[in-house]
C-alpha cells in the first residue's frame, strides 16, 4: 500500500498499515533519516551496508504483520503491527508454511513494535521476556492540534459538503424506495442458509434494471461528472437532490445536515470484527421513540455497494424507530472531516477486538467522549473518565487469516444491554449534564496526550532502539 494505491484498495486486508505508517512518519523524521522502500528484499540491505560504512546505526521498520514481513535481511528488522486477540499464531505445520508460525518470524527479527500492552504481553509470552518489544500507539495526538484549536473557536456546526460520496439517510423522503422488501430479505436468508441456490438474477439489487432506469443512471453520472462543477449554485442544489433521489448508489455531491445528539462511528463495514449490527440494533432499540438521536456510520471500503446493502437489509427487520440513521461512504476532505467531527457529540465502538483503533483515538484526541468497550488495545486508554464503558466477555474465535477456521484464540463479545445503557447514559449526559460532558471532553484530550503523543512515542522508541543496538554491539 502507498498513497497512490490505498484509495483503490480502501478496506482491503492490511490497508490500514499505510495510515499507521503515515502517523509514525513525523516521529521517525524527528529521530533520524527516513527512507521509504518499495522492495525490501532488494533495497534494505544495500542501504544498511551504506549506513554501516558511514558509522551510522540503521534499522528496517516493516509496517506489516510478522508473516508478511521480509525476513532474512542483514539489517535489524522490526515488524510494526496491530493485533487484537488473546494469542498469536504459534503453530508450525500450517499449510507447510513456516511463516504462519509467528514465533519463527519474530525469531529472525531484532524486535517488534505493537500498539497495545496486550499485544506486547502476548509477544513476550511467545518469545520470552528478554525479546525486545514495545507497545507504541500511532502518535497522532499532535497532528490533531489544528482541529482542537478550531473546535474551541467554532460556531454552530456547518453543513457537511461531500464532493463525491454515497449517503443513505432514514430522514430522506425517498429512503423507503431503496430498502429491500421482505421477499428480498427472506430470499437472502434462505440463500445464506443454503436452503435455496443463489440466483444471480433475483434478489435485492440483482435484477437487471429497465431501459428507463439505465438511461436515468447514465444521466445522473453525466450530471455529476460533467455538468455539476459548471452549474450555478442555485441550480446545482436542486439537481443534486434529483440525482440522489434517482440513483443514490452513484457517488456524487451531497450536503448533509445533522441535528440532535449525534453518535458517530467510522469503520470498515466488511470487517466483521467491527460488529456494526449491535451498534445499529442497540441504537434503534434504545432511541426508537427519540427523534433527536442520530447515528452516523462513516463507512470505508472500496466495495461499498455490497457493504451498504448488508446494512439496509437490517433496517426493515427492526421495530419502527424515530431516531435517525445516516450511512455515509466516500472520501472526506479536510473541511468535511472537520465538520463531521464538530457535529458529532460521541464516537462509538462496539468491536470484538481492536489493535489500536485510529478513528476512536482521533475523536478522543479532539475531545469527543466515547461509547466503547474496555478490552484488547482499548484497555490501554478507555475508561469511564473519558466516556461510557460497554461491557464485554471473552469468547472463543479463530485467527482471522487461518484458512482452517480453527478455534485458537479469544475475542470479546459485546454485552448488548450494556451497550444500550451506555447509549442512554451518554445521551442523558449531553442533554442534562453539560458540565460533566465538558469534563469528559477535556479528560479525553489529556488522556490521549499521555497515550499517543509524539513525545510519549519518541521516548518508547528511543528506549527500544537503544536496547536493540546495545545488544547488537555486545
Amino acid at each position: 500500500m502507498n498513497a497512490e494505491t490505498v484509495v483503490q484498495n480502501f478496506g482491503a486486508p492490511e490497508y490500514s498499515y499505510f495510515f499507521v505508517l503515515r502517523e509514525f512518519m513525523p516521529l521517525l523524521q524527528r529521530m533520524g533519516s527516513v527512507i521509504t522502500v518499495n522492495d525490501p528484499a532488494q533495497e534494505v540491505d544495500p542501504l544498511y551496508q551504506a549506513c554501516r560504512h558511514r558509522g551510522e546505526d540503521c534499522v528496517f521498520l516493516s509496517f506489516s504483520p510478522p508473516h508478511l514481513t521480509c525476513l532474512g535481511l542483514q539489517c535489524p528488522t522490526l515488524p510494526v503491527f496491530a493485533w487484537e486477540f488473546s494469542s498469536m499464531p504459534d503453530e508450525t505445520w500450517w499449510e507447510d508454511r513456516p511463516e504462519q508460525d509467528w514465533r519463527w518470524c519474530l525469531a529472525q527479527c531484532a524486535g517488534a513494535i505493537v500498539h497495545s500492552e496486550q499485544s506486547a504481553a502476548v509477544v513476550r509470552q511467545m518469545m520470552g521476556t528478554d525479546f525486545p518489544v514495545s507497545a507504541i500507539p500511532a502518535p497522532l495526538w499532535n497532528r490533531l492540534e489544528k482541529y482542537r484549536q478550531r473546535l474551541e473557536s467554532a460556531a454552530n456546526p456547518l453543513t457537511i459538503e461531500i464532493d463525491k460520496g454515497v449517503v443513505f439517510d432514514t430522514r430522506a423522503p425517498h429512503m423507503s424506495a431503496w430498502l429491500p422488501t421482505m421477499d428480498d430479505i427472506e430470499r437472502a436468508v434462505a440463500e445464506a442458509r443454503g436452503q435455496i441456490p443463489i440466483d444471480e438474477n433475483k434478489g435485492y439489487r440483482r435484477a437487471a434494471p429497465s431501459a428507463g432506469a439505465i438511461h436515468q443512471q447514465y444521466a445522473v453520472s453525466w450530471y455529476q461528472q460533467v455538468w455539476a462543477p459548471l452549474c450555478p449554485e442555485y441550480l446545482r442544489t436542486r439537481l443534486d437532490r434529483w440525482a440522489v433521489a434517482t440513483n443514490p448508489w452513484e457517488p456524487g455531491r451531497h450536503r448533509l445536515e445533522l441535528d440532535g445528539v449525534v453518535f458517530t462511528s467510522l469503520f470498515n463495514p466488511r470487517d466483521g470484527r467491527k460488529n456494526w449490527v449491535d451498534m445499529l440494533m442497540a441504537f434503534c432499540t434504545i432511541f426508537k421513540n427519540n427523534a433527536s438521536a442520530t447515528l452516523v456510520f462513516k463507512l470505508g471500503h472500496y466495495d461499498y455497494e455490497e457493504a451498504i446493502q448488508g446494512i439496509l437489509m437490517v433496517l426493515p427487520r427492526l421495530e419502527a424507530f424515530q431516531c435517525r440513521i445516516v450511512l455515509l461512504h466516500g472520501y472526506l476532505g479536510d473541511a468535511a472531516y472537520f465538520n463531521l467531527l464538530q457535529t458529532s457529540h460521541f464516537i462509538v465502538n462496539a468491536s470484538y477486538g481492536e489493535g489500536q483503533c485510529l478513528p476512536l483515538m482521533e475523536y478522543l484526541s479532539c475531545g469527543k467522549p466515547a461509547v466503547a468497550p474496555c478490552h484488547s488495545a482499548l484497555e490501554d486508554y478507555m475508561d469511564d473518565s473519558i466516556g461510557f464503558v460497554v461491557g464485554s466477555w471473552a469468547d472463543a474465535t479463530t485467527w482471522p487469516h487461518d484458512p482452517r477456521v480453527a478455534y485458537r484464540t479469544l475475542r470479546q463479545d459485546i454485552d448488548f444491554s450494556s451497550l444500550c445503557r451506555a447509549y442512554q447514559a451518554a445521551y442523558d449526559c449531553y442533554r442534562q449534564q453539560p458540565h460533566q460532558y465538558q469534563q469528559l471532553a477535556h479528560q479525553a484530550i489529556e488522556k490521549m496526550r499521555t497515550h499517543c503523543s509524539l513525545e510519549v512515542a519518541e521516548n518508547k522508541l528511543r528506549q527500544l532502539l537503544q536496547h536493540i543496538f546495545s545488544g547488537a554491539t555486545a
